[in-house]
């Protein structure tokens, strides 16, 4: 039996949906409730009440008609308990070891309703997906920076995780999907120095003063909710290295930070587990603690900052997936934090990355990020993929200034690369458009004067694919150099053929 609808609630309903989180004074209405409403609303209403219920409403020119009718829709029906006919004999979610609650099992929404909002939708939706906005074409060739790719005389799977580059002896630590860390000596044309086995998909790794080191692991690499991530600690022992888990049982962790966050003088682990369906972000004060800080899928980075300049470390946050924005967690001093989104896109958006830097000089910093992920529902070439800064206006409130159009933009390193006292980016592709010319799955973007960068492609042409990007002084001559992990899909689905080639490496030369 259903409710009869009030207009006062009704306009409730939509004022929460419309809003940011950051803004709502009270949580949304919930989808019990809504479910249980007559609501006489149109299409457009009805969509801002259902999917503003739990993240930002997208609209309907973010898609195309196909990926709307044969994807994302029917996912969000079925999400919300309504199933048709025409999904007799299709697998079911809890068939596919989706967990128990993604997919409510109680019917959330009433027929009538969901057809308005797809109506809404497909009516709305262009024909074909929009095309990148007129930019300026990457010119071929990045000054001052030598390519080199160095090739191996064995078969090995090109499935790099991890590039990192030592800070004091330059040599190159790269981790492969297939339990490997290899270091590389990068004084003698990148020679095998050691291997060390680990668990599937190192991901992040930290030197210690002793000489040994912590290495973060995902444990599967793809789409998952298990628990199989770990932090390590590996040291060398009579010759070997011996490895000793400190933190484990983690859901698919892909970014460790180290902060003192409660001030009693040791580093404690932030832990961005993304997940799948079910994922979290975790503090860990210390060894076998766990404070979860936002239990949704979807944490890709945190960096430390004060933020509100009291004397303690506060983080930023860039959580993906569905809700996706950049949160700060403002620390009272004891590791207790209070949330609010500082910015919040829609689920189609694709966040992959993002650094805080200060990029016009003027003594705030900003923050930057990379758009672009494109291997969930809707693996289409989107328009609003790129790179973008949002610049601090000094009270932690960002605006965004700058949005460079780049086909699945996944990674980006921020530095003075030229020496002109000004900070460049480099932006890599993880999903580029194979067809555009010049290549454009790497861009150097030369800062000029605030706010104003020239785009630079590679001149060399390589049949890869680049996943991972790190930057550091590889030849040890005082400038910052830029290594570019390899990401080959077809090495994982069948048995490589050809000679390794895990990274190529941007030597810098403006020194």
């Amino acid at each position: 039996m259903s409710i009869k609808f009030n207009f006062g609630w009704i306009i409730s309903v939509l004022f929460f949906a419309c809003n940011p989180i950051s803004e709502r004074k009270q949580p949304p209405v919930s989808l019990d409730r809504l479910a249980t409403t007559d609501l006489n609303l149109n299409g457009e209403q009805l969509a801002s009440a259902y999917c503003g219920s739990c993240h930002i409403k997208p609209e309907p020119t973010v898609l195309d008609k196909k990926t709307w009718t044969e994807n994302v829709l029917p996912d969000m029906r079925k999400r919300l308990g309504l199933y048709l006919e025409s999904d007799f004999g299709t697998t079911l979610p809890e068939d596919a070891g989706i967990p128990k609650g993604i997919y409510s099992k109680a019917q959330l929404i009433q027929r009538d309703d969901w057809e308005k909002i797809q109506t809404y939708y497909l009516e709305n939706a262009p024909e074909t997906p929009f095309p990148q906005a007129k930019k300026s074409t990457p010119i071929v060739g990045i000054p001052g920076f030598e390519v080199i790719q160095p090739e191996y005389s064995f078969i090995y799977p090109n499935l790099t995780t991890l590039v990192k580059i030592h800070p004091q002896t330059g040599d190159l630590w790269l981790g492969n999907r297939f339990r490997k860390v290899f270091i590389l000596d990068s004084k003698k044309n990148f020679e095998r120095k050691d291997s060390i086995e680990s668990d599937i998909a190192p991901v992040e790794i930290d030197w210690l003063k002793d000489g040994s080191f912590e290495l973060l692991t995902m444990g599967l690499m793809d789409p998952s909710n298990d628990s199989l991530g770990s932090v390590s600690v590996f040291s060398k022992q009579g010759g070997n290295w011996e490895s000793k888990n400190i933190l484990d049982s983690l859901m698919r962790p892909v970014h460790l930070l180290k902060a003192d966050l409660d001030a009693d003088g040791r580093q404690d682990y932030i832990t961005a587990q993304f997940g799948n369906h079910l994922g979290k972000l975790v503090y860990h004060p210390a060894v076998g603690q766990e404070r979860i800080l936002d239990a949704q899928p979807g944490a890709r980075r945190t960096i430390a900052r004060d933020l509100d300049m009291d004397g303690d470390l506060d983080l930023l946050v860039q959580m993906t997936q569905s809700n996706e924005g950049i949160i700060s967690m403002i620390n009272d001093g004891k590791g207790n934090f209070t949330s609010k989104y500082l910015l919040r896109f829609q689920p189609a958006f694709g966040s992959s990355d993002f650094r805080f830097e200060d990029m016009n000089g003027d003594g705030f910093e900003d923050l930057i990020l990379v758009n672009g992920d494109n291997a969930d529902q809707s693996q289409i070439l989107k328009n609003y993929h790129g790179v973008r800064i949002f610049l601090n206006n000094g009270k932690n409130e960002y605006e965004e200034s700058w949005f460079y159009p780049m086909h699945g933009a996944t990674g980006l390193e921020i530095h003075d690369f030229d020496g002109d006292g000004d900070l460049d980016i480099f932006a890599l592709a993880f999903f580029p458009d194979a067809k555009q010319k010049p290549t454009q799955d790497l861009i150097f973007f030369r800062q000029e004067s605030p706010g104003k960068f020239t785009p630079f492609v590679m001149s060399d042409t390589f049949d890869s694919h680049w996943l991972t990007i790190t930057k550091g002084d590889i030849d040890l001559d005082g400038d910052m150099d830029v290594v570019v992990g390899t990401f080959e899909f077809d090495d994982l689905y069948k048995k490589p053929s050809k000679n390794w080639k895990p990274f190529i490496v941007l030597k810098n030369n403006s020194k």
